[in-house]
């Protein structure tokens, strides 16, 4: 299976890139951020994409070419210059295979169409280092793609390698 060569359009640009992604779901429990709908907000075109509450996460539905839906849940990662920024999981689907691809999110103080906003941003397998991969059950899987087997690890690593970035708009924003 090779799930980074599917094209979501949110997800597009940094799916070409180096991914991190797995074959199994690794995150347990989602939290949902409002009540209703949220708008993730990337750097690419379209900037923003609404996502409805289902169960513990959300379904994002894109209308391009066939209707599809991805399925994204977020669990907490870490507080930076009090902001949370989390951990998310999207369910990619295509010719009966799945496969998970990891991102991370942060609020914002401004608001889609009412819905409250979220900057998206897919951290980069390039970062990942050869210790890295021996202390975080993180593997390459090829060189645009990194698999994730353990989630503490991986946690661990975006953590000591991201904490920078996540403080700066200009990573959020693509600009770096």
């Amino acid at each position: 299976m090779k799930p980074h060569i599917l094209v979501i359009p949110l997800l597009a640009s940094t799916l070409l890139s180096a991914c991190f992604m797995s074959e199994e779901e690794r995150v347990v429990t989602g939290t949902l951020f409002a009540r209703g709908p949220v708008a993730f907000c990337g750097p690419e075109e379209p900037a923003c994409r609404m996502g409805v509450p289902s169960g513990d996460g959300y379904v994002l539905t894109f209308e391009d070419e066939e209707p599809e839906e991805v399925r994204v849940r977020f669990e907490p990662l870490m507080e930076v210059g009090g902001v949370p920024v989390y951990l998310g999981e999207a369910e990619l689907r295509e010719d009966g295979e799945v496969g998970w691809v990891y991102m991370v999110a942060r609020p914002t103080n401004a608001a889609v169409d009412g819905a409250p906003r979220f900057e998206i941003a897919m951290p980069d397998c390039a970062d990942l280092g050869d210790d890295d991969s021996r202390r975080s059950g993180i593997a390459r899987a090829d060189s645009k793609s990194c698999t994730v087997t353990d989630i503490a690890g991986f946690r661990t690593f975006l953590k000591e390698t991201y904490a920078d970035e996540f403080a700066d708009p200009a990573w959020w924003s693509g600009e770096r």
